[in-house]
């Protein structure tokens, strides 16, 4: 170990041992600081082009999801922009997902106003870093002896109808908004004057209240906790819970996100919990269920939209996606010209119900195919 990370680690549990004198079951929660280095603050004027969209039948078949930054409720002191990196990490969870496709948060933050943003955000997702003196007194002003002030929020100030406005603009089908409860690291007290702490936890509670763009009705919410323990129990020789200590006050100083971070009991749970909240979403929001009609089919074209032949019956709801096959084309004989029969039928587009009309008729739009749908083509549940 280098001299000055000696001198480091000495200051550090110094000064946790005046600040933190021990109690019978009592416990402490660390505020995490910021990340490393600075980061040099783009323009306001920062423009994202609408996302190129994949044109083939198979992506335009998913849902398209964009999540805007959450909002914090959790006692968070530090630099991280949790408030959209949780979400960027659950889009990221969702990536291979046969159902799914996400656009990116940054595309939502630049259209957002300042006031809507997280303080210090710059439009990018993510807010000016600053230097490890600054982190330091920061972490300092936040320990728990009565000395730290209050923080601003981070914010994700925005209201259903102006994220499904920003949703609209982007060719969303659905728009997530969120909520972080909690997201720190704590540690539970011994219960002799020396032997460290028992045990130390990383905690990560989020929620999630996903919207229907075409219509504006919430689906439901998916809400999950995960907590990553140490399970260290019992007395033991102080020095074992170095690694956790320097853990417990030097976290806000790994970059999020990195392999560092993510072999942290906080990284853990944070990871542990976007994974089970992507699941959640996905058991939320259900491909639609087979056709019950025997020949479910396009039976009328009006431009961009269409009419189909299913509705209440078949459990229809606004949203869902339907692929459009042809026929199958006429096969003859290349030398007697004799009609030998038909191709098998190909998805030739892809349609999305825009107002469930009655027991056995629907509006929809068709988003591919619009030059080739033709009226009596077949529509599949996919």
């Amino acid at each position: 170990m280098r001299d000055l990370d000696r001198w480091f680690l000495k200051m550090v549990l110094a000064v946790a041992v005046a600040v933190c004198p021990m109690a019978v079951g009592a416990y402490a929660a660390m505020p995490i600081m910021g990340l490393e280095g600075e980061k040099k603050e783009k323009e306001e004027s920062v423009s994202v082009a609408r996302p190129v969209l994949d044109s083939a039948n198979e992506e335009a078949l998913k849902q398209l999801l964009l999540f805007v930054p959450f909002r914090d409720n959790s006692n968070y002191k530090g630099e991280w922009d949790i408030y959209s990196e949780v979400p960027r990490g659950i889009a990221d969870s969702l990536r291979g997902s046969p159902f799914f496709r996400t656009i990116s948060i940054d595309s939502a933050l630049v259209r957002l106003k300042k006031k809507e943003r997280s303080r210090g955000d710059d439009g990018s997702g993510r807010g000016k870093r600053r230097g490890f003196g600054d982190r330091l007194r920061q972490w300092l002003q936040y320990l728990p002896d009565g000395r730290g002030g209050a923080r601003d929020a981070l914010q994700g100030k925005i209201d259903p109808k102006r994220a499904m406005a920003i949703g609209r603009q982007l060719g969303a089908d659905y728009v997530v908004m969120g909520q972080i409860d909690e997201m720190s690291m704590k540690r539970f007290r011994a219960t002799v004057p020396i032997g460290g702490y028992r045990s130390y936890q990383g905690l990560t509670t989020v929620q999630l209240f996903p919207y229907k763009i075409i219509d504006g009705e919430p689906i439901g919410e998916v809400v999950r906790e995960v907590v990553e323990d140490s399970k260290r129990y019992g007395i033991t020789n102080p020095a074992a819970y170095v690694p956790l200590e320097k853990e417990y006050f030097l976290l806000g100083t790994m970059e999020w996100g990195s392999d560092e971070f993510h072999q942290t009991l906080l990284g853990k749970s944070v990871g542990k919990c976007l994974d089970v909240l992507a699941v959640g979403l996905d058991s939320l929001i259900q491909p639609p269920a087979a056709l019950k009609v025997s020949e479910p089919k396009v039976i009328d074209i009006d431009g961009s939209r269409a009419y189909i032949n299913v509705g209440l019956v078949d459990s229809v709801q606004n949203g869902y996606k339907y692929g459009v096959w042809d026929k199958g084309r006429e096969l003859k004989d290349p030398d007697s010209g004799e009609v030998l029969g038909k191709a098998l039928s190909r998805r030739v587009g892809v349609v999305q119900v825009e107002q469930v009309l009655s027991d056995h008729l629907s509006l929809v739009r068709i988003l591919e195919g619009e030059d080739i749908v033709e009226k009596d083509f077949g529509i599949r549940a996919e």
